[in-house]
């Protein structure tokens, strides 16, 4: 079943050679280029600013630097899964013609995500400081994080791009799914602020992106430890994992003669 990851190392540079390709390509023809991956986030963080702190009056001081952390994460996981949805069946005449690990391709898509999140972070360090974030040893936790969400990630990666070579309408599911998450998710809110006491233990269980957002808040912006349901995350990230490397390996022979 880690065959798959396992040929993907093997041919890491073939993979190299694909994440620089795409990021070209998505970059190809723009004014802006590589500068819309500051922009993107930051254009972002300011219209919901300005809808969920100024017009509707919520939030606290520290509501923008806790919303920008928990776009960035956000964004990489969803980025991640709608490059995935196409990431095979766009790429006919390369998979019809070249044989390598199919697993490349959602996961060049992934790592993509990963170096818009690594902008966003530039961005996110200088608000630190100004909105007077509480530093201490906690933030050793945020590779930890980032391990789990990406485990998750690729799990969910190769379900969908499977799935994608057989359902065409699966992009527009996906994007109805995303703006569905992002409300359900506690990225424009606090879970403690928001959450009612009776609702909170099913609202954590349910949601696996809930301990793990509200301990990305923690770890980086509140000083504390991380959230005490990442435990949910995190278990929810290793079945999406061995679910996607099983499903993948079961239907990559196939892919081929489908698309």
């Amino acid at each position: 079943m880690f065959t798959q990851l396992r040929e993907v190392w093997q041919r890491r540079d073939l993979l190299y050679y694909i994440v620089r390709f795409e990021m070209k390509a998505e970059n190809k023809n723009k004014v802006l280029g590589f500068v819309w991956s500051f922009l993107d986030p930051l254009l972002l963080l300011l219209v919901y600013i300005v809808l969920v702190h100024y017009i509707f009056g919520r939030g606290g001081p520290q509501f923008p630097v806790l919303l920008f952390v928990a776009l960035l994460s956000w964004r990489w996981f969803t980025s991640s899964l709608s490059r995935s949805v196409v990431s095979i069946t766009s790429k006919v005449g390369l998979v019809q013609s070249t044989r390598f690990p199919l697993a490349m391709l959602p996961l060049s898509g992934i790592i993509i995500g990963f170096f818009d999140w690594l902008f966003g972070f530039v961005i996110l360090v200088p608000m630190l400081f100004i909105f007077d974030a509480a530093f201490s040893v906690n933030i050793l936790w945020l590779p930890v994080l980032l391990l789990i969400q990406l485990i998750g990630t690729i799990g969910a990666c190769l379900i969908v791009a499977v799935i994608g070579t057989h359902l065409a309408d699966l992009g527009n599911i996906i994007q109805f799914l995303i703006r569905l998450g992002f409300y359900l998710s506690p990225i424009l809110y606090s879970v403690g602020e928001t959450v009612p006491d009776r609702l909170m233990t099913p609202y954590m269980v349910l949601n696996p992106f809930a301990g793990l957002m509200e301990s990305y808040k923690n770890v980086v912006i509140r000083g504390a430890p991380p959230d005490e349901y990442l435990l949910v995350g995190t278990t929810a990230a290793i079945i999406a994992l061995l679910v996607g490397l099983w499903y993948f390996s079961r239907e990559e022979y196939k892919l081929v003669k489908v698309i």
